[in-house]
């Protein structure tokens, strides 16, 4: 819990911080990770004409549906969280004031959590991701958005001296409000 008040409190800040604009600022979410236990928030901030940053949180609480999910494959008090920072080129800025658009996404994340495995001790675990998506984003006149976006990410995840690394699907899918 304390993960997820630091969490909202930074990102709180960075949307006071960094002001607002003409349709320069979206704050977005994915709705279906919701029901899976997982609290998402996006924040997007146009930083050129054709260009934006992208901070993302998340925290993954325990949930009824993914207790019993988790409980399969013997793990238990399941926490976790994690913070994601992407750079958007849209292709379409020609075309589309920004960020509405075609865009490719260069990405990077960090996760980190901890569970219990077969009613042990609980364990750390720690991944790494670098990945890219490519998507497309709608703002409407009214200020409501909807983000698309799949592409790779490559992950490298350690626990407790274990490692493991692999290519897996990234995608995005997200409603938010731009001001």
């Amino acid at each position: 819990m304390i993960y997820m008040k630091k969490l909202f409190i930074s990102l709180a800040l960075l949307c006071v911080v960094m002001g607002s604009g003409a349709q320069t600022n979206i704050i977005k979410t994915n709705p279906i990770g919701f029901a899976f236990g997982n609290f998402n928030a996006t924040y997007e901030r146009v930083i050129s004409s054709s260009s934006s940053l992208v901070f993302k949180g998340q925290y993954n609480y325990n949930l009824f549906l993914m207790d019993e999910i988790y409980k399969v494959i013997g793990l238990e008090d399941v926490k976790s969280g994690g913070v994601g920072l992407g750079y958007r080129y849209y292709f379409t800025h020609l075309k589309k004031e920004v960020p509405t658009g075609f865009y490719i996404n260069p990405q990077a994340s960090f996760s980190f959590g901890s569970a219990k495995v077969d009613n042990s001790s609980k364990e750390s675990l720690s991944i790494l991701g670098l990945g890219a998506e490519i998507g497309y984003q709608f703002v409407w006149s009214s200020g409501f958005t909807l983000d698309l976006g799949i592409g790779p990410m490559y992950s490298i995840a350690s626990s407790n001296g274990l490692s493991a690394s692999g290519l897996l699907p990234s995608a995005t899918l997200s409603i938010g409000y731009a001001f």
